[in-house]
Parts: C-alpha cells; sequence; structure tokens
C-alpha cells in the first residue's frame, strides 16, 4: 500500500509531573522526554512501520529540528521529496503527562501553518500514486482539501483524525472516506458538549440514530474511547464496537495516530475486524513513554492482538 500523507511537525518536549496542573499552579515536573513528534509525523512514520509507502508533505523551518527531523524521517524509510524548509521556526510542543497518563498537550504550529496548496500542488503526482491520503488537523485546512480532491479525483481513499477538534468544512467533509474523533472531538462534531462523558451505550445510540451519524456520507466515522475501545458507524450503516486491550497506560500521547494507522491499514487490506487491530497500534503506544520508538510493526501488533487479554468482554 501507498498512503500520502499531509503532514505537520512538533519538537516535542514533555515534562512528567505528578498531577496535571491547575490554572495559576506551579507543579514540578519529575521528568523530562523530547522526540521528534506531531500528528501527521506520527500518522506517517506508524504506516511505515506497518508496512505501507510513505510520501509526507511537510513544512519545517530552516532550524537545527527541521534538519534532524528530515534526516530521522529519510532515515526511517519516509520518502522526504516534499518536505519543505521555510523561514518560520519549526513546529513546538510541550506536554505535560500525570502518572496515569492523561495529559495536557501546548502546541506552537510555527512552520506547519506555512503549508497551503502551492505545496500540495507539487505533490500532485505523489497524491495520485497513492491508494489513502491521510491528514490530522494539526494541517492547515487549505492544504489537506486540495489534496484529498486530488486524491478522490484519483479514485484513492482518504483519512482525517479531526484533532485537535475544529469544526470541519463542508466541501471538506464531502471529500471524508474515514473520520476518526476522540470522545470530546466528537462531542463537537455532533454539537452536544455532554457527550466528552457518554457510555457506550449512549455512543452506541448516537452513532445509530443522531441525525447527523444517518447523514454521514463517508463510508467510516469512528469514535476512540480511550480505555474503554473504539466504536464506529461503518459503510453500511452498522454499528461496530471493538474493547481495548489491557494495558498499564504509561502515556497516551500518540495512541490515537498509532490508532490511525492501524486503521487505514487494516481497511486497506480488508481486515475482518479493522477496529480490534487499530486497538492493538494504539495501546502498544499508550504503554509506553513517547511516541515513535513504540509505533508497532505489523507482526508485533498482530502478536500483541492475539496475547494480550481485552479490558473488558
Amino acid at each position: 500500500m501507498r498512503a500520502f500523507v499531509v503532514g505537520n511537525y512538533m519538537n516535542a518536549n514533555f515534562l512528567h509531573v505528578p498531577r496535571l496542573p491547575q490554572a495559576g499552579e506551579t507543579v514540578a515536573a519529575t521528568a523530562i522526554f523530547r522526540e521528534h513528534g506531531g500528528k501527521g509525523l506520527n500518522l506517517a512514520l506508524g504506516l511505515r512501520r506497518l508496512g505501507a509507502e510513505v510520501a509526507l508533505l511537510l513544512t519545517l523551518g530552516r532550524d537545527e529540528p527541521g534538519a534532524s527531523a528530515t534526516a530521522f524521517l529519510a532515515a526511517n524509510g519516509i520518502d522526504v521529496t516534499h518536505v519543505h524548509a521555510v523561514d518560520t521556526p519549526s513546529g513546538y510542543g510541550v506536554g505535560f503527562i500525570a502518572p496515569d497518563g492523561s495529559n495536557i498537550l501546548c502546541p506552537y504550529l510555527g512552520a506547519n501553518l506555512v503549508l497551503d496548496e502551492t505545496h500540495v500542488a507539487a505533490a500532485r503526482a505523489d497524491i495520485k500514486a497513492a491508494r489513502w491520503t491521510a491528514a490530522t488537523f494539526e494541517s492547515p485546512e487549505r492544504a489537506i482539501l486540495p489534496a484529498f480532491a486530488l486524491a478522490r479525483r484519483a479514485g484513492a481513499r482518504t483519512y482525517l483524525n479531526a484533532g485537535p477538534w475544529r469544526e470541519i468544512d463542508a466541501e471538506l467533509e464531502s471529500l471524508i472516506d474515514v473520520l476518526a474523533l476522540n470522545e470530546s472531538e466528537a462531542a463537537g462534531f455532533f454539537a452536544r458538549p455532554g457527550l466528552a462523558q457518554a457510555s457506550r451505550d449512549d455512543w452506541r445510540a448516537i452513532l445509530a440514530d443522531h441525525p447527523r451519524a444517518r447523514g454521514w456520507a463517508g463510508r467510516w466515522l469512528v469514535v476512540t474511547l480511550a480505555a474503554r475501545g473504539a466504536i464506529a458507524r461503518g459503510p453500511d450503516g452498522a454499528v461496530i464496537e471493538a474493547p481495548a486491550f489491557a494495558v498499564d497506560q504509561i502515556d497516551a500521547t500518540g495512541a490515537g495516530d498509532a490508532f490511525g494507522a492501524g486503521l487505514v491499514v487494516a481497511l486497506d487490506e480488508g481486515m475482518a475486524e479493522p477496529l480490534t487491530f487499530a486497538n492493538a497500534c494504539g495501546a502498544m503506544v499508550a504503554r509506553a513513554q513517547g511516541v515513535l520508538a513504540a509505533l508497532p510493526t505489523r507482526p508485533d501488533a498482530q502478536a500483541f492482538a492475539r496475547r494480550t487479554p481485552r479490558a473488558e468482554t
């Protein structure tokens, strides 16, 4: 499978804290961890680890993090033809991680905001050659929209992780085959703020009966429920569920990106239980510190899914 990712980059800096700080509170960190990051970069590398050929569209600063990220991506088998150096500083992020794995993430998008339709146009051939074009909302819509339009005209599928949440433009929504949302993003999608604390039964009913779910024109509408697994409305309108795997969560950062990579690969290959494979990929990241080293290969994810009990039945 060949995938094209409309990506983004964050110089990711994680501070481990005894508890997440409240407004105006100073909480001393107990450890620090740094790595290349960004939802788009994580997604691209996750797909590559699972065996996909990946071309990445990215704008980086003319700075040390940008040069280091480009070299890292190339060394990991990512096609960096469309990784562009620009004058704006590279993206930078700080995450606060509590002992239970809960987190607060604060991104500075920087060079990512320079990405636009001209960069997409230069990548036209690679978009048309891919079976999937994928993006997250850490990339500008002015780049996602033309890339998805090109992919659809070429007969390819599209995947969007709508995080961090913003309202989805109607034109863009019409071009999405697979939309992945966490609970808070799904609450925005359905315009019901209280859904962030909804039960599995609530989500089942919402995906079956909510007017926006019934009017969804894409193939898959997926909601990830963290330790409760994932639930989705499939192409035939049926609601499908997959419980989470029982793991000791260390850091949930990047788990959703690993889930997305697993979901795209599973759907591309027609796996019988695509949510289960995606859950396995996400769980393997959630049980580790950091993201990049924890992104699984296909054999590792399949073995993990076979041997790891589910958190619930």
